[in-house]
């Protein structure tokens, strides 16, 4: 009976696989030949990426989380932490003055799977899995939820072709974060490590911005060579993708139905607008810490339930303690808004637990304080170092400055966002899913609610009279949103189905297989359909930097001097205080060693020489931007502060650019010396 019930699996398995390729490959026309074309030209590329997201977290688990897990769930894991372990390797190396490079990388990736892959001992074996007081921690294994497991393998693969299918031709990533993200990571890899310096990309001298992000994208040029350019954008859909596997794994883990995890993965791997947007707007740091999020999570969520159990012993709590730590720490550098919407959701899962919980036994109480308090300083301790470097720069001050003043900058939202976050149906959904949750008694639903609440009080503290409006930005949590929206549509779909389940009692015996054949017929359709959609969400109205500009860059690298300063066009951007781009001649101090009038946006975090620098720049736009291009005075301004070729890009996002290539070709101010594909560049005569 159970050979035959593998055979089943096994055969269910290899027809949704078929069922699934033949959807995609209607709905993403190439993607089939492309893919393997990709992986038989850079092998070595796709070996170590799989690598560099999964051995990190495996070791981890191998050691300090022994309890049974399900392979795929362990997987998924994995790689959470991978992404929070591998910058606290390089925050940890950076004292003893260790540069990395190729040859170190391969060595500690190959000391990983050693410690991945070295075999447990009895006594681990004998680690019994936490059980909480209001649900399971260890889900129970069943052969059926292999047939979960490689569902969701093809999920992920799917989610993460379909997304670097989408960049296959992207040179450099979209709009403004992109063009920091890629200096961050050029530096990391040119330093081997972190680094204080931003010559020759700035005048900055400290580095104080969250950097898990961009350690992946070094790791892997280390691993394999890619270039930073690519690296960027290559990591930042790997990670969108791997939003699918982490969905399945928080759901599971807030919800105990892993059934509901599978729908959870579908929805935002397919359905969902974010996290998928983020490719158009180069929010990857964000997306960084949305990676770490859940391991932190589910670690923290595993040790207060260990703790609450009456008969657990303090020893037993050590491993889960050191887990906590690691993934907290690591979550904290990799984004700092992200770390505090993880807070939110550790309130509350603990209000939840304690709530429902009561009245706790003393010793149980006294234990579950204990791990809490060592877990919170444990963290802040292995952060130290960048939290003790991070006072060094600006975002001390602003940080300060938004929490102990009354605020009265604005923190809009826009109905479009809210709309998007909340698109092709996923709002009723959500809220069937929330209320089936609560009506069966689910505290997972609970928890979802209370900490969406809490993320949007912390967004908007002025709701309550509270300072701080501005920490994070309203459109940080709407845009991730996903993560309790996807859990609960999710549970919206499952109790759809629940109700379909019983109105087939009456229905012959096979009435479960059948079950199973509409869930696995509805995803395959559902995945058919958000493939395509998922393939035409790359929006170019968001690419500043084309083909036509990196042409450009090469012929100003051979015809124009080193030293040659260009002016290209620049906005006021967050209230004045920086200047941002709005096409590609952000790029080209960093495509082509010249200098211009911008610098990467980060930079409005770090301290820099002159101290005053982005005052400098404020006011040389404004002296040049008071007055026309093709002005006389605009043209004299333009020469006193040392500028000597302007340049202009074919994108235009914001489109009022103060370069008007109409304006400078009717003076004879400025001399043409180069038009190619919409790129323009002028001498100031």
């Amino acid at each position: 009976m159970i050979a035959g019930k593998l055979t089943s699996s096994r055969t269910t398995i290899w027809l949704a696989a078929i069922w699934l390729a033949a959807m995609i490959s209607i709905a993403v026309p190439g993607l089939l030949w492309w893919l393997p074309w990709s992986f038989f030209r850079t092998p070595l590329v796709v070996i170590s990426g799989g690598m560099l997201f999964t051995l990190p977290g495996l070791a981890l688990l191998r050691w300090l989380h022994p309890s049974p897990l399900p392979w795929f769930e362990r997987l998924a894991y994995a790689a959470s932490l991978s992404c929070a372990v591998l910058p606290l390797i390089l925050l940890f190396s950076e004292p003893i003055g260790w540069r990395w490079n190729g040859l170190s990388a391969w060595l500690v990736i190959g000391g990983c799977a050693v410690l991945a892959l070295w075999p447990q001992t009895s006594a681990i074996r004998r680690i019994a899995p936490a059980s909480g007081n209001w649900r399971q921690a260890a889900l129970p294994i069943q052969p059926r939820h292999h047939l979960i497991g490689w569902v969701l393998i093809l999920l992920t693969g799917a989610a993460c072709a379909v997304r670097l299918f989408l960049v296959r031709d992207v040179p450099l990533g979209f709009y403004g974060d992109s063009y920091h993200h890629t200096v961050i990571t050029q530096l990391l890899i040119d330093h081997g490590g972190l680094f204080r310096s931003w010559e020759p990309y700035a005048p900055a001298v400290t580095f104080t911005y969250h950097y898990a992000f961009h350690t992946i994208g070094a790791w892997w040029h280390w691993l394999a060579g890619i270039p930073a350019t690519q690296a960027v954008i290559w990591v930042g859909q790997v990670m969108n993708g791997l939003s699918v596997p982490l969905m399945y794994l928080l759901t599971a883990q807030l919800t105990n139905s892993r059934l509901t995890g599978v729908w959870a993965a579908v929805i935002v791997g397919f359905v969902s607008v974010y996290p998928a947007y983020y490719v158009n707007w180069g929010r990857y740091t964000q997306l960084a810490g949305q990676t770490v999020l859940p391991a932190a999570g589910i670690a923290w969520m595993t040790l207060i339930d260990s703790a609450l159990q009456p008969q657990r012993s303090w020893r037993s709590l050590v491993r889960p303690l050191v887990l906590v730590i690691i993934a907290s720490a690591g979550l904290v550098v990799s984004h700092y808004r992200v770390a505090i919407l993880a807070i939110c959701l550790l309130v509350a899962y603990t209000v939840t637990v304690l709530v429902t919980a009561w009245p706790i036994e003393r010793r149980a109480l006294i234990r579950f304080l204990t791990v809490g308090a060592i877990g919170a300083i444990g963290t802040l301790l292995l952060a130290l170092p960048w939290l003790w470097r991070v006072r060094e720069g600006q975002i001390t001050r602003l940080t300060t400055n938004l929490v102990l003043n009354n605020s009265e900058a604005s923190n809009p939202f826009s109905l479009e966002t809210v709309g998007a976050a909340f698109q092709h149906g996923l709002f009723p959904l959500a809220a069937l899913g929330l209320g089936s949750l609560l009506w069966r008694r689910q505290l997972g639903g609970i928890v979802l609610a209370l900490w969406a609440y809490l993320a949007w009080m912390v967004a908007n503290p002025q709701l309550i009279g509270l300072n701080g409006q501005g920490l994070i930005s309203t459109f940080t949590v709407l845009i991730g949103a996903y993560l309790v929206i996807a859990p609960a549509a999710g549970a919206g779909i499952v109790a759809l189905f629940r109700l379909i389940a019983r109105l087939m009692i009456t229905l012959p015996r096979h009435a479960a297989t059948a079950l199973v054949a509409i869930h696995l017929g509805s995803g395959i359709l559902v995945v058919g359909w958000g493939s395509y959609f998922q393939a035409t969400i790359l929006d170019p109205a968001y690419q500043l930097a084309t083909p036509a500009d990196l042409k450009a860059a090469a012929w100003i690298r051979d015809h124009l001097p080193p030293d040659a300063a260009i002016f290209v066009n620049g906005f006021a951007a967050y209230g004045g205080y920086v200047y941002a781009g709005n096409d590609g001649g952000w790029w080209l101090t960093f495509l082509t060693g010249r200098r211009t009038n911008l610098l990467p946006m980060a930079v409005g975090f770090e301290a820099t020489n002159p101290p005053n620098l982005l005052q400098i720049i404020r006011e040389q736009h404004q002296a040049i931007q008071q007055y026309p291009i093709g002005s006389a005075e605009a043209a004299a301004a333009l020469r006193s502060l040392g500028f000597a070729y302007l340049y202009n890009g074919p994108a235009a996002n914001p489109p009022d650019e103060y370069l008007d290539p109409a304006q400078i070709d009717a003076t004879p101010l400025y001399e043409l010396i180069y038009r190619q594909d919409g790129v323009s560049i002028w001498r100031i005569r």
